[in-house]
């Protein structure tokens, strides 16, 4: 097995470990395209654990700057392992190289979110050495695409500025 970055050969890899074991199955017409966005995106990066040619395991990470914290960050977006490889320690090399990366570009801290429900995930992170900092919260703009979450379906709300509410009035 080994760690190293996508390529583009991989794309195929990635989104299946996406749909399957991060559950994003039901926008999966929009996978895809996203995951190629990031891979070429600059700031972002995708590493992939490989085993036999197969994707097996992969971590998206963006690098950048916060409000709260000294110099450079690195953000995890998505770690995924396949479920027939979980508890091999393919996350934590995929944490680690993370890690690894994070002290090569000068980066000083490592952020993650994770899903409420992901207890297991919660988990591993602590256990890692990450500690519960808050909350993660969405809100979607522009759109009629609807989430769920527990079995409630959440519809972005419309915004109640309109533009004239940011303009200054002299």
């Amino acid at each position: 097995m080994i760690i190293r970055e996508m390529e583009a050969k991989d794309m195929m890899g990635v989104v299946g470990l996406i749909r399957s074991e991060l559950g994003y199955d039901d926008i999966s017409s929009d996978v895809y395209d996203r995951v190629n966005r990031i891979y070429n995106t600059e700031n972002y990066l995708i590493f992939i654990a490989e085993e036999e040619g197969s994707v097996i395991g992969f971590v998206g990470i963006m690098r950048g700057l916060a409000f709260e914290l000294d110099g450079e960050y690195v953000r995890v977006i998505a770690l995924a392992v396949s479920t027939g490889y979980r508890g091999k320690g393919i996350g934590i090399k995929l944490e680690a190289r993370v890690e690894q990366y994070a002290r090569e570009t000068g980066a000083n801290s490592i952020v993650i979110s994770s899903g409420l429900n992901r207890n297991r995930a919660h988990v591993f992170y602590a256990n890692q050495g990450y500690e519960k900092k808050g909350y993660s919260f969405i809100k979607l703009l522009q759109t009629e695409k609807k989430f769920s979450y527990n079995d409630v379906v959440y519809t972005p709300i419309p915004s109640r500025l309109g533009s004239d509410d940011w303009e200054d009035e002299d």
